[in-house]
């Protein structure tokens, strides 16, 4: 009986301890776990907001006034201000889009290379040295609230989708009392279908971001440190047939003649409410700058759909690359102007999704620019010529509203370029707000666009951490899946500053398979100890580089992209 007991009770501390540890493992942050980069976000897609008759009319903007509270901790926050009949009167009211410290919420904080808060991977709610601005403000929390009117037909018919441009650095999102999605990375967009929640008439969102996480860990920039919503926020409806995604690709109809392009166009559509798509079409109709048609393509809708994956059936390309092929709608462009920064001629591309009655149901407009961008014998290569490139590294901060940036100010930092025979910048250290490479687009200037990755403070540690590599390459498939069709943009950066591990050679595998029209670049791509560089990166990039290694090293061949030391920041360029 003794020993029947004395087992009891060694059971009974078994089962305490392992409830105990199963506890502590629920209850680990969404914001503190490396492996929880989203919950019910939609996959990446290029930025554009489509329209049905006139643009406009399928989106509705979220900026403005909000309800907003602000915490220095996360346990002073109020954990059920997301419901419907909670009483925010007390509340202030907080413009979006805007950081919190240069409104009165919140201590900014500037770190050249090192963290604001205890180094402990990823959590970031350790206790710091009692002179850090994190003692007391360990983890910033922002509540946001407020109330919206969703259009008449809305919830009857179609999708509905909120996007999300930028929040720093994580955070959870509530519609009419439910937690819909939660998702991280403080400069890519994040999207949710949020169309099961909605209903007629006025409709609540509350949103609570937190200003560290685990993805803080990858965002260790020289720059200043701010959180909130720092880009906007919108709703946009479609159809239950809808465009989802789009590749536009512009290639010399005969390789090393540039006289001549083809134009391929590979269209994703999605579908809801068992639709199928019969009799459906989508139209593609490209214009010059003028107006005038130069082209009208037109692709089945099934085929596009391919529900009963006809296509992984028929054998018809090996090795298998899924069901999809790449140029569904094609078309050769007879001598179209070309696309250099010194000429940024676009033409419109108009994507028209028409039903089985001939109506246009949704429509895209997307500029195109006819570009070719090519390495050979060491030399950059755009359309057959070569370029070289003066280029600025350039930060997104504006000295009264930090993080956000305006079209006045993305304008007259153009024309500072501009007026400095400038014709390349860099997106130091993340992707841009979308309407920069719009610009860039048409004003002519060749974007190196980088991911959201920099862990200086960390050495490089996590680039050789498989248990990271998720978390890095999410940051560089959302980049390029966003800005893929811009033709200002010329390269990708998988980051800065981050030191060099499997998880970089990951994301330059991905870049390459996913986009091989565009060269990849990472300056922490390096051999140590006098080996090669690493053979995944397709220039030679070095910080800081002395003359002697700028001038006089035969193995770099003149002609080179070799990476300036120029940085754009607010009021101040240096070299």
């Amino acid at each position: 009986m003794k020993r029947k007991t004395k087992n009891m009770r060694l059971y009974g501390l078994l089962l305490c301890g392992w409830m105990t540890v199963s506890l502590q493992a629920q209850q680990i942050h969404d914001w503190e776990n490396h492996h929880v980069l989203q919950i019910n976000r939609e996959p990446a897609r290029a930025a554009f907001v489509p329209f049905a008759k006139q643009k406009g009319d399928c989106s509705m903007s979220l900026d403005g006034m909000w309800k907003f509270r602000w915490t220095p901790v996360p346990s002073e926050r109020i954990t059920d201000f997301y419901r419907t009949d909670f009483n925010d009167k007390d509340w202030k009211d907080f413009p979006v889009p805007a950081n919190w410290e240069i409104n009165g919420y919140g201590t900014p904080i500037y770190v050249s290379a090192g963290y604001p808060f205890k180094i402990d991977p990823p959590r970031v709610m350790g206790e710091p040295k009692a002179s850090y601005t994190t003692y007391k403000e360990r983890n910033p929390v922002g509540q946001y609230r407020r109330t919206f009117t969703l259009p008449a037909g809305w919830k009857a018919n179609g999708q509905t989708f909120l996007r999300f441009e930028g929040v720093m650095s994580a955070f959870y999102v509530w519609i009419n009392g439910e937690r819909i999605g939660y998702s991280q990375g403080s400069m890519e967009p994040s999207e949710f279908n949020i169309t099961r929640w909605l209903k007629p008439g006025e409709n609540q969102i509350a949103l609570e971001v937190y200003r560290y996480s685990d993805g803080s860990y990858l965002e260790d920039q020289d720059f200043w440190r701010f959180g909130g919503v720092h880009r906007s926020i919108h709703l946009v409806h479609t159809p239950d047939i809808r465009i989802r995604d789009y590749v536009v690709r512009t290639l010399p109809a005969v390789q090393g003649n540039y006289q001549d392009f083809r134009l391929l166009i590979d269209p994703q559509l999605s579908v809801y409410r068992g639709m199928d798509g019969k009799g459906y079409t989508l139209q593609a109709v490209l214009k010059d700058a003028d107006g005038r048609e130069v082209v009208n393509m037109v692709g089945n809708v099934e085929d596009i759909l391919d529900l009963e994956h006809k296509a992984a059936r028929m054998n018809e390309w090996y090795p298998q690359r899924g069901p999809r092929k790449m140029g569904r709608i094609s078309a050769v462009i007879k001598s179209p102007q070309r696309w250099t920064a010194e000429t940024p001629y676009l033409y419109k591309l108009e994507l028209r999704l028409q039903n089985a009655n001939g109506q246009t149901i949704e429509q895209v407009e997307q500029p195109v620019g006819f570009r070719c961008i090519e390495i050979k014998d060491g030399q950059m290569l755009v359309n057959g010529n070569s370029v070289r490139f003066r280029g600025v590294n350039r930060h997104e901060h504006d000295p009264y509203t930090a993080r956000v940036m305006s079209e006045e100010r993305m304008l007259q930092d153009i024309l500072l370029m501009k007026q400095a025979n400038v014709n390349a910048v860099r997106t130091s250290h993340y992707p841009n707000v979308s309407r920069w490479y719009e610009l860039c687009d048409s004003l002519g200037l060749y974007v190196m666009d980088e991911a959201d990755i920099e862990e200086h403070g960390l050495r490089g540690t996590l680039a050789s951490t498989p248990d990271w590599h998720a978390a890095f390459l999410d940051r560089a498939v959302r980049m390029a899946e966003r800005d893929k069709n811009h033709p200002s943009v010329v390269m990708w950066s998988m980051g800065n500053e981050s030191g060099y591990g499997p998880n970089f050679a990951a994301i330059s595998a991905w870049l390459h398979d996913f986009d091989p029209t565009r060269p990849v670049h990472y300056e922490g791509a390096q051999g140590v100890n006098g080996e090669p560089d690493p053979k995944t990166v397709d220039v030679i990039s070095r910080f800081y580089t002395r003359v002697k290694q700028e001038y006089l090293n035969p193995g770099i061949p003149e002609g080179e992209d070799k990476e300036r030391r120029r940085t754009h920041v607010g009021n101040a360029c240096w070299k």
